[in-house]
């Protein structure tokens, strides 16, 4: 086992508190947005040799390769995500559809890197999110009666406000869309055929929504009544970070949930979702493609996303659970993704790991020790040939197991995860992601 060094990648809409205050860091000038643990090309983990060790610190796809491994096949990317503002509205593409996408763009001599690329990689990337705080999203179209309920509000509360008659016409047009249980069309026409229009009534219905926080003028008192809680908070904190955007509308069809530390939801390809705030612990496919929607001053590639989204009204995609009910205490996520699986371990106690495969340990509060297997070799251990690894990260004092301590926010790679113990005396909390053995090409299930 090898403790690993991970990258902190900084976006605008991170905070420049949330891992000071729940992994006690540094504070930062800087919005720091997510810890990537990981294999990715784009910005992958490193590994602690340890201080025995002459060589400097491994990135994780040399040493997958020194073990024969292909480091694309890495199947997942562990994060922990910390969003002060909305990320922007994005679905996900089915496997065939991205090897599909990237087979063209490559064809097309389009650049990896060019901003109107749509496929980074031949890759699906299925998701899980489990909240650390408590953490508000977007996720799924909504009931097509919850969506004319909320559509006919906000008409109403602007009855009253001169001035919005091209407001006005795109709520009633977006109202007929749902009427007749078309959100693709009403998704079409807001991204696309309209879009000027709905640029234009956007920034009307945020200059309202700016009367309504600031408690001014009749038709701010109208919409306020009109709208309920969840709604105006969820419209005032889109429309503040991204004004005159089409994509304030779009919020309009979606599920809106809000989860409790612990509690969690899934992703399958086509779910068309945003994160609005919070810090969860995030396990994804080792994918890049994302194919917006909205509340982004990136690209949009509407045909693509129409044809990924799955347009019609979808339950919230909460994910089940399994746990344990003695100390420590195990939750078990069980999304329907099978290339990897998440599990949430509640300190003091001690517990030992049955999954094989790759994993990664997480700590997230308190101080947790790993143990490694007993009676297994250092080599054995570091599960390469690559030069300096074995002993890496390892300290044995004389009739125990090799052990190794992580802090919040602090992790661990297991090359196999099998038999490593996990301990603490005092309250703590860990996330293990691991691997299966399951093949990665094939489709999930959707709710």
């Amino acid at each position: 086992m090898f403790k690993m060094i991970n990258p902190v990648r900084e976006y605008a809409w991170g905070s420049t508190t949330a891992f000071s205050e729940l992994f006690g860091w540094t504070a930062s000038a800087t919005p720091r947005a997510e810890i990537w643990m990981g294999a990715h090309p784009g910005d992958p983990s490193s590994l602690e040799l340890g201080p025995e060790s002459p060589q400097r610190p491994i990135s994780l796809p040399d040493y997958l390769r020194s073990a024969q491994e292909a480091p694309a096949d890495f199947p997942f990317l562990l994060k922990v995500l910390a969003a002060e503002q909305p990320l922007s509205i994005q679905s996900h593409p089915t496997v065939e559809r991205a090897r599909r996408g990237f087979a063209a763009e490559e064809t097309a001599g389009v650049a990896l890197d060019a901003p109107h690329r749509s496929y980074k990689d031949p890759n699906a990337k299925p998701e899980l999110i489990v909240a650390l705080t408590e953490f508000s999203a977007l996720c799924g179209f909504r009931p097509y009666a919850e969506a004319a309920s909320v559509l006919s509000a906000l008409r109403a509360g602007l009855a009253s406000a001169a001035g919005d008659q091209q407001l006005l016409v795109l709520l009633e047009r977006l109202g007929e869309f749902v009427a007749g249980q078309d959100y693709r069309g009403a998704l079409e026409h807001l991204l696309r055929s309209e879009r000027d229009a709905a640029v234009a009534a956007a920034a009307e219905l945020c200059s309202h929504l700016d009367q309504v926080e600031q408690g001014s003028g009749a038709g701010g008192d109208a919409l306020g009544e009109a709208l309920d809680q969840g709604t105006r908070e969820m419209l005032a904190q889109v429309s503040a970070a991204f004004p005159a955007d089409p994509g304030i509308f779009v919020t309009l069809l979606l599920n809106r949930v809000k989860l409790q530390p612990g509690e969690s939801i899934y992703l399958p390809a086509g779910n068309l979702h945003a994160y609005l705030s919070g810090v969860g612990v995030e396990l994804m496919g080792n994918s890049d493609n994302v194919l917006r929607g909205g509340l982004t001053s990136k690209h949009l590639d509407v045909d693509e996303l129409l044809d990924v989204t799955d347009c019609g009204a979808l339950p919230v995609p909460r994910c089940p659970v399994a746990q344990s009910g003695s100390a420590p205490r195990r939750v078990q996520y069980d999304a329907p993704f099978d290339e990897f699986r998440l599990e949430r371990i509640e300190f003091p106690g001690e517990t030992v790991l049955e999954q094989s495969g790759h994993g990664v340990v997480l700590c997230t509060a308190g101080q947790l020790t790993l143990h490694a297997p007993a009676g297994v070799s250092d080599q054995a251990l570091a599960g390469a040939s690559a030069p300096g690894v074995d002993d890496a990260g390892l300290t044995e004092a004389p009739g125990t197991s090799r052990t190794l301590t992580l802090n919040p926010g602090e992790s661990a790679f297991l090359p196999d995860s099998t038999g490593h113990r996990l301990s603490a005396s005092a309250p703590a909390q860990a996330f293990v992601a691991s691997t299966t053995s399951a093949r990665q090409d094939q489709e999930h299930p959707r709710p």
